[in-house]
């Protein structure tokens, strides 16, 4: 096993990179857990800023600016359109209603009664949209002889429901956020590790020197390949296990109320299929500055728009069909994915072990060529 040796030996010369990889991305994660401790037991609204522009200043309108305004804090705006945008740009109002002239009519039709700008940025901001439905479904159902009973609505409006969690096996929400962010960064640096480390022993390996002596040398050319291989598996699975024992010391104590197999079975899998994705490089170029480019292009790149940095819901649709070329959109994808059995995620864990069957395929190609030359 001298072969394997020295390989563990190059790889682990490798150990500043290595520690500085790993150092950078655990105090990202438990800056990014801090807090995160406590059940979400409840749900609360929340107060936004919005501004009301009542254009009708009916008994209607003036019914649903007051409910509005109870729920929301109001700012001044004006009927401008350009102005509106500018204020949403610029966040200070999260959303902005027009009322019609015409509202009693359109309301009485449950035709669009009234028009909504909402900061698309802002998840919260749909909230605006439910809290005006809600209120014209309560008024329509108090329509009657031709007028509305705002007293009924209002009464119903106020209405508070207790509501008390007896499933104390919910599972905590922001603990799951936690796990699928933690598990997302993963993949930046298993790209950037695995390519970069695995890569550069590959390149000391395929230098002409080392290959004249494995020429004239008794070890067989199918033992030295074991030997490497075994010796860039051995690495690999060294730097996937720190991060699975990693989520495991810091947030261990919350395994039970999360889906922790799911986020297992994801990175072996993607893991194996980036081991892949390095062996076909290492044939394709023994150069060690096209491997080091390689390293922080790929980890970068395909973070960026695969949805690691940037979530996958507000990634534009070119972004994401570019995306479904790469590996890591699907392990992202499975890290979102509210998983009942392994069926729900077998077309991503087959899409990234069509990958890795791909990516072989190509080095295998390569490494043919490179012999025959």
């Amino acid at each position: 096993m001298t072969v394997y040796k020295y390989f563990i030996k190059i790889a682990l010369k490798n150990k500043g990179a290595i520690l500085i990889y790993t150092i950078i991305f655990f105090v990202l994660t438990i800056l990014s857990g801090i807090g995160v401790s406590q059940k979400d037991a409840k749900f609360t609204g929340t107060r936004l800023n919005i501004g009301i522009i009542d254009n009708s200043d009916s008994e209607l309108s003036n019914g649903l600016k007051n409910y509005l305004e109870e729920k929301n804090e109001i700012v001044e705006t004006i009927d401008d359109e350009e102005y509106i945008k500018e204020q949403i740009f610029l966040e200070m109002a999260d959303a902005i209603v027009i009322i019609p002239e015409d509202f009693h009519e359109k309301v009485i039709n449950k035709e669009k009664s009234v028009e909504i700008y909402k900061d698309d940025r802002k998840i919260e901001s749909m909230q605006i949209q439910n809290q005006v439905n809600k209120f014209l479904m309560f008024v329509n159902a108090t329509y009657e002889e031709g007028r509305f009973n705002l007293d009924d609505v209002n009464t119903a409006l106020d209405e508070k429901t207790n509501v008390e969690l007896i499933d104390n096996s919910i599972k905590n929400t922001s603990i799951n956020e936690w796990f699928k962010t933690y598990y997302n960064f993963t993949s930046y640096v298993i790209v950037g590790m695995y390519i970069a480390i695995i890569g550069l022993v590959m390149a000391d390996f395929k230098d002409k020197n080392i290959s004249s002596r494995m020429k004239i040398s008794s070890k067989k050319f199918l033992s030295f390949n074991m030997e490497m291989y075994l010796g860039q598996l051995t690495i690999a699975v060294m730097i996937t296990l720190v991060f699975i024992l990693g989520s495991i010391a810091i947030k261990g104590k919350y395994i039970g109320e999360v889906d922790f197999m799911k986020y297992l079975i994801n990175i072996i899998i993607f893991s194996f299929t980036i081991l892949c994705l390095t062996f076909f490089i290492n044939n394709f170029t023994k150069n060690k500055f096209i491997i080091n480019g390689i390293s922080v292009v790929l980890s970068l790149g395909t973070s960026f728009i695969s949805g690691v940095m940037v979530p996958q819901e507000i990634l534009g649709e070119k972004t994401l069909a570019l995306a479904k070329f790469l590996p890591n959109y699907y392990f992202v994808k499975i890290n979102g994915m509210t998983v009942n059995s392994f069926s729900d995620m077998r077309f991503e864990i087959l899409m990234q072990l069509l990958f890795a069957v791909a990516f072989l395929l190509m080095g295998l190609y390569f490494s043919k060529t490179a012999q025959r030359t």
